[in-house]
């Protein structure tokens, strides 16, 4: 768990851990990993909205 600590993750990429631990018998984890990509999923949707909301307030796009 110490690369956790010297990079970002988001929740995708959490999610990916979050699976392996299932395998290693945290029952659940499963489900904890998809709520982490729903959540990773409207981050982006979010990140989406606000830079379409900043090119009509500006009137420029701006790169990702």
């Amino acid at each position: 768990m110490q690369w956790l600590e010297q990079e970002q993750v988001n929740a995708n990429e959490l999610a990916e851990l979050i699976e392996h631990l299932e395998n290693a018998k945290y029952v659940g984890a499963s489900k904890a990993a998809t709520m982490l990509r729903q959540q990773q999923a409207e981050i982006e949707a979010l990140k989406a909205e606000l830079r379409l909301i900043d090119e009509l307030v500006t009137g420029k796009a701006q790169e990702k």
